[in-house]
């Protein structure tokens, strides 16, 4: 059967209404469509939801606009204080029946037993009578009324409260029952804010029959979202996450091997509910409402979750380790080709060739330039902008007079040099690294090595390497782009993405950008040294 979740008697599958639902949903609410959306996903998928928040801003709302999702849903809420009785949630006892039969039932109509989306606001004052009764009813979709135990239709329990239940109050089985967990705050953005006091604050009543979701669609769907596949790449995502969580910091974020497979049914869901087969990466970013079970865990799943959006949801720290591999080798290339082809300066000798003090540099192998042979040229090993007067001009190789470089001496005067192709003189100053080589400093002082342009070229058993390595490198840039566009159109195949929300997509897509535009540059470079060693290397020119 095609998971295109729709039954036969509904044209229109899931995925496609979905947009239209949450939108009809979400009218009139203002920053409330992170809870809207989780709670519509946990609503569809029969899973709990937990609201954290102050008081007054929604909390109850958002409950009532859910049931709207279901057609002909039942809804019961009830606000929980110390003195609550299960009457007050299960429903009154039966006199009659008591008298009559000498049973214990109780009346159900209109009370949680028989409500489809039930919202229980400051859940945690609620006594251990009310608390065990309903630990069985999420459990089990059962309800023990006398002797019978009846099925109970509630398919959202919304549970709400200014506060998380405390260490010690015995409440931890109920808590992790509580899938899907929700911090909300008032409403914070100054348009939202003026929106909201300018509103009637009225709701919808109904939504379109063809919007809503029946109940034999729902029954059916739960069925589908267990044929849902976990894909194995997907699968050690999961597993790293889990690795990351029970090593983060000193106290550990313990999630219970239960929770841990609900958690993973919601993001089956969530696939399911796009119209596809198999959990893809962008559903794991669902656990982020999930895993946590205090501020401090939330502080850090969110932490956690946001370099798990950026690094490895779609492989990227996979490409970005390859890409610095690639561009570790070109640095280490051009480290060889500075250290082979830079002039180096000798040590200084005097009368009868014993050495003295200072360096002098070699210039017998110069090529001659010049109508008399007096000037010599030097490539800067990686092209600079060295003129004030022509910004734009990026120098390549320099001209100057061999005797005055010849007497250049080390800690001396700036030299004159003409860049090739520009009538403009330059005053430059030099210096000699700690190996002896000539760097000239451009205006930010940054050192570029100086190349020697020689009468002859330098043996191809020295230069073919570095052609080779090059070419390497390209390839391997060029897989890595391949796989980067994969990737980016992986991410694409899973959009939109109607239960997370845009700013998670955003720093996804921000990522991507951000490595293509790195991989351009680092093209570039390649294409720039390879289209440049054959000058440096004295084979054209």
């Amino acid at each position: 059967m095609s998971l295109s979740a729709h039954s036969s008697a509904r044209a229109v599958p899931i995925h496609e209404r979905l947009p239209n639902l949450l939108a009809a949903l979400g009218e009139g609410l203002y920053e409330r469509q992170d809870a809207l959306r989780l709670g519509l996903l946990a609503a569809l998928s029969g899973e709990s939801v937990f609201l954290l928040g102050p008081p007054g801003i929604a909390k109850s709302l958002i409950a009532r606009r859910l049931k709207l999702a279901f057609h002909e849903a039942r809804h019961f809420e009830y606000l929980m204080t110390r003195f609550s009785t299960p009457e007050e949630v299960f429903g009154p006892l039966s006199i009659q029946a008591l008298k009559e039969d000498g049973k214990y039932l109780r009346l159900t109509a209109g009370y949680l037993p028989q409500a489809e989306v039930v919202f229980l606001d400051e859940i945690w004052k609620a006594g251990p009578a009310i608390l065990n009764t309903l630990l069985t009813a999420i459990n089990e979709r059962q309800f023990r009324n006398g002797d019978e135990t009846l099925p109970i239709p509630m398919r959202l329990l919304i549970s709400a409260s200014n506060e998380l239940p405390a260490p010690d109050s015995g409440l931890d089985a109920l808590y992790d029952r509580m899938l899907v967990r929700v911090w909300m705050d008032r409403v914070q953005e100054k348009s939202n804010f003026q929106a909201m006091l300018s509103s009637d604050g009225a709701s919808p009543r109904h939504l379109s029959p063809a919007l809503q979701v029946q109940s034999e669609e729902y029954q059916l769907w739960q069925r589908q979202i267990e044929q849902v596949v976990l894909p194995d790449e997907v699968f050690e995502l999961v597993y790293q996450l889990r690795q990351r969580l029970d090593n983060m910091g000193d106290e550990p974020c313990y999630v219970s091997d239960r929770r841990w497979k609900k958690a993973v049914r919601l993001c089956k869901a969530s696939a399911f509910f796009h119209g596809r087969r198999e959990v893809a990466p962008l559903d794991l970013l669902l656990l982020k409402d999930c895993l946590w079970h205090n501020e401090e865990s939330r502080t850090a799943l969110l932490t956690l979750m946001e370099e798990f959006a950026r690094l490895h949801c779609y492989r990227q720290q996979a490409l970005i380790s390859r890409h610095m591999a690639v561009t570790s080798a070109l640095q280490e290339l051009q480290q060889q080709m500075s250290i082979r082809l830079a002039l180096k300066a000798d040590p200084h000798k005097g009368m009868l060739g014993k050495r003295s003090k200072g360096w002098q540099l070699p210039l017998e192998e110069a090529r001659k330039q010049g109508e008399r042979g007096l000037q010599i040229q030097l490539h800067l090993l990686t092209p600079a902008r060295l003129s004030p007067e022509e910004p734009d001009l990026l120098v390549e190789t320099l001209e100057c007079d061999k005797v005055v470089l010849g007497h250049w001496q080390f800690g001396g005067d700036k030299v004159m040099f003409h860049p090739v192709g520009s009538k403009t003189g330059l005053t430059l100053e030099l210096e000699l690294d700690s190996s002896q080589r000539l760097n000239l400093l451009d205006s930010q002082r940054h050192p570029i090595p100086l190349v020697l342009v020689c009468r002859e070229p330098l043996p191809g058993l020295i230069s073919a390497p570095w052609y080779k390595t090059l070419a390497n490198l390209s390839d391997q840039l060029a897989a890595l782009r391949t796989d980067l566009r994969r990737q980016r159109h992986r991410f694409d195949d899973h959009q939109p993405h109607h239960f997370i929300g845009s700013r998670w997509l955003v720093a996804i897509e921000e990522g991507f950008f951000t490595l293509a535009r790195e991989l351009d540059q680092t093209a570039e470079q390649l294409a720039q040294w390879q289209q440049r060693l054959p000058l440096l290397c004295g084979e054209q020119g």
